[in-house]
């Protein structure tokens, strides 16, 4: 009898497990939404200001997203998204706003499926 109790444990502990972590995606995707809508928005006005500040937010987001959640998720996707932001970062730098809307999309791509992908888990 002890060992089904702790079979019905061990699966309670992965299933909170899974939730949480599918949440914190969730929410991540919500945040960073945000901030490449503020981003796409203010390159099309030529803002690049507000945009590199979005990204800026964005990036930060991700990092931070990759250190606390390490150990529950698989990181290298919010890397290759930080390097999206920061590239769209880095064109708005030299001013090359058609270069900087292409990684602003390739971003959003990244979210999308990040956010598929945590649905899909709960």
């Amino acid at each position: 009898m002890k060992r089904i109790y702790a079979c019905i444990l061990i699966v309670a502990a992965l299933l909170g497990v899974s939730l949480y972590s599918s949440g914190r995606v969730q929410g991540f995707a919500q945040d960073i939404s945000a901030d490449l809508d503020c981003a796409l928005e203010a390159v099309r006005q030529k803002d690049f200001t507000t945009a590199r500040q979005a990204l800026a937010e964005g990036a930060e987001l991700c990092d931070t997203m990759r250190e606390t959640m390490s150990h529950l998720l698989r990181t290298a996707d919010y890397t290759e998204l930080e390097a999206a932001l920061r590239a769209a970062d880095g064109y708005l730098e030299q001013q090359a706003a058609e270069e900087a809307l292409g990684e602003l999309r390739r971003a959003q791509v990244e979210v999308e499926r990040l956010e598929w992908l945590a649905r899909r888990l709960v």
